[in-house]
Order: structure tokens, then C-alpha cells, then sequence
């Protein structure tokens, strides 16, 4: 692999006679794939959320320590469990000019628990009761049960009114957030400060391949990127004049989805064995210099409610006596049964999955790799419509995620539980959690959460991926985040 890469990086420079752009001081970043949608009632993939960021504002934010804060509440009062009454700070005001008021954000929130709009964020607002506005800088907000993770989701970004009352505009926001929307033109979409001192301007330009996006960044067409680069690329760039590499721990959680409708996958047996098939050590030493750390839960380890766990081996033989249990012996060809694995065509995926189909292919299980385009992969996943796949759960903060993807509740297109689990036991216990205003017992709570899903093997954990930000000679000061946020090119200095 590192033989290839070298021939090809050395065919792509010798051919990339093109002068480097110049964008007049803009800080060109490229992403594997631009957001699916900036209208803040409707994202929920990662490329959106990253850029939402700079153009958006809600009630509240979350701090280094995944704690809510206020943003555009300037405080906030909870007289009782079914109660909230929020004060707005003065003089923010939306990109059009026009101020931000109590009714932009209830007709905001209210647009995101319209049924009729069928936005994929209503079930975490499903506690709200009612809204009320009670001057323009007051709002009240009424539940019908208690939700401790009410405040964490209020983070939403909010629109105008007339905006909030209509329906879906991927690619037309108006928000209220430090950088407003400048154009969006193919695959270049570029944000502009709305304060302009000390900012510059940012492009985010779509460049699906990784060695592509590498080698803009040494010619000088892109000045930054972020995540999603292989490993074996990074001692090409350390060798490169001004290249600049930082790395930061992640809370991505990388794993592998299960259909458990499936006629194979319904059965525990086979995705127990699934698991201790997969030498997770050897694949993130082999694909990704071994930077990911190994994960059993989506919760990172310094997260307040996460619980500790076995680590999953890997034991062949364990698995081999898993699926002839199960009732799947070898037949004469040594095949078991068949799987079809989904994934994007992004390169780093199509090789990790290659990888993992190899390792259960040795167990009898015969994979087929369907590669598609993004919007069409994430589509498809998005409504079950799968046996296995691989994704990331992006910059999780709050345990209440383990109700989004577990709960009987939250089947697609309800919630993210694609993969159709089902637990009577564990719901009551996420129940229970969604509405505690005590710590340690939400803590405890989200502890047998963790262990019934690791019991019932829900998904196959693989690793946190790490943050990997690379900047050109023309930036320097990004301060990578554990989440991934790109919030710090705010405050990035530019050659220019």
C-alpha cells in the first residue's frame, strides 16, 4: 500500500502543472464531502454539523466538558421538572439585519416538532409540551415529562420566523451565527464573517479522494483539512516543507452496523461471532498506523456516564463454535451463508471493509462489498435498508444518544435505530435515564444500558478515531477538538 501510494503521489505531482489558487486571503478547506443541508431543523451527518456550526446559534452550547452553557439564553430558570423559562441576551441579530426574538425560537423549535415537516431531530424534542413567548427576550417551555438532557438539545441552530414556517432549504440559510452563508456553487460552498475583523474568509471545497486533498495542500490549492486521512499518507507530508500535523484524541466512535431482522444477523450467536472474528489490534495497526483507540461503547472514557466493559478479544475458534451453534455449518465449499456489506466509495472505507470482509470470510461468511455514492449510502442507511455498514457516531456528548440509537421508539424514520433493536428491559431503563435530574443514578442507569448492548453485541465497536488536522504554510494557530469541530479556523492566522 505504501509502495502504491508513493507512485501514485509521484504520477499526480508530475502531472499538477496548474498554479495554485489564490482566493484573496479565503482559507481554503477541503472535506471529503460538503453537508448534506445547512438548514439546521434537518442534518444530522457530520460534513453538515461541522459547517452549521459557523452559521448557526441556539439557546444553549456545550463546553469542554459536554456541560450545557448559555448562547443565545442569557439564563435560564427551571421552577419545577416540568418547566423552562429562558431570558435571551440583548443585540444579537440575524445575518438579514433583523433581531433575534422569543418567537424565532419557538417557531424554530416548533418547526422541528411539526410532524408535517418530518424533521430527523423531533423524537429529542419529544418531551416539549408546549412553547409559550412571553415578551420578546422571554420564552417558556413546558413539558410533558421531565427531560434531563433538555438544555444539551437546545443547541439547535436557530431561523427567523418566516424561514422556520417553511420547509427544507438545504442550501439557502439565514442563521445568526459568527459567519453567514456567501455562496454555494457545485462543490464549493464558502462562509464569510459577519464580523470580519480578525476572521477570514472559509471555502470548503469537496475533494472525496485523500491523496487528492493531500496533495492540494503541498501545491498550495487547499490550506487545511481534517479527518478522514490514512495514515499512510502522513510521513509524505511530514517531509514537505510547511506542512504542519496535529493530532488530538477523538470522541468519533467508529463501528460496524447490523440489520437484527435479518435472517443471519437476527441470531446473537452469529454477531457475537462476528465480533471475536475481527482482529480489531492488527487492522488499526495495518490501516491506520495505529493512532485509533480500540472502543466497546459509543461514550469515550472520560466521559461522566460511561461504563466499564469487557474488552471484546479476538478468538476465531470462540467464533467458529458461535456459528455452528447458531446452526450455520460450512457447507462443501466452506461458506456458511452470504452478507452484503454497504459502505461509500470513499477509499479509506472500501479498504477497512475490504479488510473486515476478508477476516469473516475465514470464518465461512461469505461478504459482498456494494460501494456507494454518499447521498445514496447514507440514504439507504438512514432507512435500514442494509445487513452490515460502517460508520462513525460524530462529536457525541450526551448518554441520551444510547436511547436515539437503542430504543424501540426510535426505529427509522423515528430515530437511528437502524439496526431495528428491541429491548423492552433497556428502554425501560433509557426511560428511566431521559428523565432523572440525579447524576449518579442517570450514571448508573447508562451502565446497564452499555452492558445489555454489549451483551446483545447491537453493533460492532471498532476504535475512536483520532483528530487529524493538517495545515499548508499559508495557515497556522487551528487548535484541533475532540469532537472534530473546525470552529478554531475562526482563529486561524493567514500568510496573506
Amino acid at each position: 500500500m505504501r509502495y502504491f501510494t508513493v507512485i501514485l503521489l509521484c504520477t499526480l505531482l508530475l502531472s499538477g502543472c496548474s498554479e495554485p489558487l489564490q482566493e484573496n486571503g479565503a482559507v481554503r478547506v477541503g472535506i471529503s464531502q460538503l453537508p448534506m443541508s445547512l438548514d439546521s431543523r434537518y442534518a444530522t451527518d457530520a460534513a453538515s454539523h461541522r459547517v452549521q456550526e459557523f452559521l448557526h446559534r441556539g439557546l444553549t452550547r456545550l463546553d469542554e466538558k459536554f456541560l450545557p452553557q448559555p448562547d443565545l439564553a442569557e439564563s435560564w430558570r427551571h421552577p419545577d421538572p416540568l418547566t423552562w423559562e429562558f431570558k435571551l441576551k440583548p443585540g444579537i441579530r440575524f445575518h438579514d439585519g433583523s433581531p433575534v426574538t422569543a418567537v424565532d425560537i419557538a417557531a424554530t423549535l416548533n418547526a422541528v416538532l411539526d410532524p408535517s415537516k418530518a424533521s430527523p431531530l423531533r423524537a429529542g424534542l419529544a418531551a416539549i409540551k408546549r412553547i409559550e413567548t412571553l415578551a420578546d427576550d422571554k420564552l417558556r417551555i413546558e413539558l410533558n415529562r421531565p427531560d434531563a438532557s433538555l438544555l444539551t438539545r437546545l443547541e439547535i441552530g436557530v431561523l427567523p420566523e418566516g424561514l422556520a414556517e417553511k420547509g427544507h432549504s438545504p442550501q439557502s440559510v439565514i442563521g445568526c451565527g459568527p459567519y453567514r452563508l456567501l455562496a454555494w456553487q457545485g462543490n464549493r460552498l464558502e462562509i464569510e464573517p459577519v464580523n470580519p475583523s480578525g476572521s477570514s474568509r472559509i471555502q470548503f471545497l469537496g475533494v472525496k479522494d485523500p491523496v487528492t486533498r493531500s496533495l492540494k495542500l503541498v501545491r498550495g490549492e487547499l490550506d487545511f483539512t481534517q479527518g478522514e486521512l490514512p495514515p499512510h499518507l502522513i510521513p509524505y507530508l511530514q517531509k514537505q516543507n510547511g506542512i504542519e500535523i496535529q493530532y488530538h484524541p477523538s470522541t468519533t466512535f467508529s463501528y460496524i452496523g447490523l440489520n437484527l431482522q435479518d435472517e443471519h444477523l437476527k441470531d446473537v450467536r452469529v454477531r457475537q461471532a462476528l465480533a471475536l472474528g475481527l482482529d480489531r489490534k492488527r487492522l488499526k495497526k495495518a490501516l491506520f498506523s495505529d493512532l485509533p483507540e480500540l472502543a466497546e461503547t459509543v461514550l469515550t472514557s472520560s466521559h461522566w456516564a460511561v461504563a466499564s466493559l469487557r474488552v471484546t478479544p479476538f478468538n476465531p475458534e470462540s467464533a467458529e463454535r458461535l456459528l455452528d451453534e447458531a446452526g450455520f455449518p460450512r457447507d462443501k465449499d466452506g461458506v456458511r451463508f452470504h452478507l452484503t456489506y454497504r459502505t461509500s466509495t470513499n477509499p479509506t472505507r472500501l479498504r477497512l471493509v475490504t479488510a473486515i470482509a476478508d477476516s469473516w470470510q475465514k470464518l465461512g461468511v461469505n461478504i459482498s462489498i456494494e460501494s456507494l455514492e454518499w447521498g445514496g449510502f447514507y440514504a439507504r442507511i438512514k432507512r435500514g435498508d442494509f445487513q452490515l455498514f460502517s460508520l462513525d457516531w460524530v462529536g457525541i456528548t450526551d448518554p441520551d444518544i444510547y436511547r436515539w440509537i437503542l430504543h424501540t421508539e426510535m426505529w427509522p424514520p423515528a430515530g437511528s435505530n437502524r439496526g431495528r433493536y428491541s429491548n423492552s428491559e433497556v428502554d425501560g431503563w433509557l426511560d428511566a435515564a431521559a428523565v432523572s435530574e440525579d447524576m449518579n443514578e442517570r450514571a448508573a442507569l447508562y451502565a446497564k444500558v452499555q452492558q445489555q448492548m454489549q451483551a446483545d453485541q447491537v453493533y460492532v465497536p471498532l476504535w475512536y478515531q483520532p483528530v487529524i488536522a493538517v495545515s499548508g504554510p499559508r495557515v497556522r494557530g487551528f487548535r484541533p477538538s475532540p469532537d472534530g469541530s473546525l470552529l478554531s479556523l475562526r482563529d486561524v492566522r493567514t500568510a496573506d
